[in-house]
């Protein structure tokens, strides 16, 4: 009986899954408040610094909820199994052992390709649809290649 080994352990990436919102999320509490102070009227400060800490609190609050929930999605594979975990109080653990793997699909849009991310479906033989849906991973034709080794050496 051999040990379980991690392969592969990673999650969504941030950035490279929607480049457009994480940079509209760190940027624009910057220029708002470049904006604000540009426009401000003689006097009228506090309410500018009111305007600019709500519009950053609004951006950077949702940054960090988002951030919060992609650190809380993990996609491990092993020698002996795939493992979804998502979820940040209440946890969703989905498991597919590489045996009963029956295919896996590999999509990349065109941004996605730019990107250096994809979009892995692994569908087991328990299953008609895919089982583990994971969009915005990195490598994985890499993923590919450790799930069909080691889904040959179980057989």
């Amino acid at each position: 009986m051999t040990k379980e080994t991690i392969l592969y352990d990673s999650g969504p990436s941030m950035f490279r899954n929607s480049p457009f919102w994480f940079i509209t999320y760190t940027i624009m509490p910057i220029i708002c408040w470049i904006a604000l102070f540009i426009s401000m009227p003689e006097g009228g400060q506090t309410g500018t610094i009111v305007i600019g800490a709500i519009i950053s609190i609004i951006f950077w609050g949702g940054l960090f909820f988002w951030w919060v929930r992609a650190i809380n999605i993990k996609f491990t594979v092993s020698n002996e199994r795939i493992t979804f975990r998502t979820g940040i109080l209440s946890k969703n653990i989905k498991e597919v052992f590489l045996s009963d793997i029956r295919s896996v699909e590999i999509e990349k849009t065109v941004m996605q390709r730019i990107m250096g991310i994809s979009r892995v479906e692994i569908s087991s033989a328990a299953s008609s649809e895919a089982e583990i849906i994971v969009d915005g991973i990195p490598n994985a034709y890499k993923i590919k290649t450790i799930i069909d080794e080691h889904r040959r050496k179980n057989k």
